[in-house]
């Protein structure tokens, strides 16, 4: 049976005052290495292949990991992989030459859940938080720091809030990739804000759900019957990506991306979605 330790994860911030009429902004504070995630529980959100041929199976498998991004340069590329979870993209990021920064939850307080009556979350949060982050929350966390040693890997992780971001210095990344989370956050469009604030060149959205439609709408994922799904929220419009993103002075194109959901009950199927790639305007 795991062990499991409630680890600092929000850990003092460090500051740094950029000018006496300046807001103060805050600097990313690295997580210290986990040295026994090799010995903890792992969840494991994408499979994965490690160098010493162990190979673990997630629930998402992404066979082309070029194509998932829209195809987009990161050779030479500081990149920030929001939402990193068992950390997939920035390993693979890191494999094509970037710079890389996972960013993740701090804590389950961060999480947001579609309200119903009859679901814990709804009726005793504290106990819902208490569960998420022992069966979800650091199992993922150990599943990133698994796969960085086993990878070797030089990528940094910051566990902080999406809107702190707000608060970290502008541009500080060349690209920021938030693949397949735009569907868990309860407010995008102010997160999507924040990882434009933070990109120099590039954000991309990998194998998110959008809607067909050239209307600036947003719609709920599921027909808000089913309480069993209360990890998900919305599904934002082809012309609502666009605007959001023209008025944070970027230019979009959409790609299409695959990959296999591995599920329990109905097995392996392929599935496609969209990749935003929003590209800073020079003159923005």
């Amino acid at each position: 049976m795991a062990v499991y330790e409630r680890r600092p994860v929000q850990p003092k911030i460090g500051r740094k005052r950029m000018s006496a009429e300046a807001s103060v902004l805050i600097e990313p504070r690295f997580e210290a290495p986990w040295h026994d995630a090799l010995n903890s529980r792992c969840y494991w959100y994408h499979s994965m292949q490690f160098p010493d041929g162990e190979a673990v199976q997630g629930s998402w498998q992404i066979d082309d990991f070029h194509q998932y991004i829209g195809s987009y340069n990161l050779q030479g590329k500081t990149v920030l992989d929001v939402g990193t979870a068992s950390g997939f993209l920035a390993f693979n990021a890191e494999k094509h030459g970037a710079q890389v920064t996972g960013l993740d939850a701090a804590s389950t307080v961060e999480f947001r859940h579609m309200p119903f009556a009859s679901t814990l979350s709804y009726r005793d949060i504290k106990q819902s938080r208490a569960i998420w982050e022992r069966e979800n929350l650091i199992p993922i966390k150990n599943s990133w720091w698994y796969a960085w040693h086993k990878f070797n890997s030089k990528a940094k992780c910051v566990y902080a809030p999406i809107a702190e971001l707000y608060e970290w210095p502008e541009q500080t990344f060349d690209v920021v990739m938030a693949g397949a989370i735009v569907e868990h956050l309860s407010d995008p469009v102010y997160s999507i804000g924040a990882w434009a604030r933070l990109a120099k060149e590039a954000v991309l959205i990998p194998f998110t759900d959008v809607l067909p439609l050239d209307e600036l709408v947003i719609h709920p994922i599921t027909n808000l019957d089913d309480p069993n799904v209360f990890y998900v929220w919305w599904h934002l419009s082809r012309g609502l990506y666009i605007k959001i993103f023209d008025n944070l002075g970027f230019d979009v194109t959409f790609a299409e991306a695959y990959a296999i959901h591995n599920d329990d009950t109905a097995g392996s199927t392929l599935a496609k979605r969209p990749s935003i790639i929003a590209t800073r305007r020079r003159n923005a």
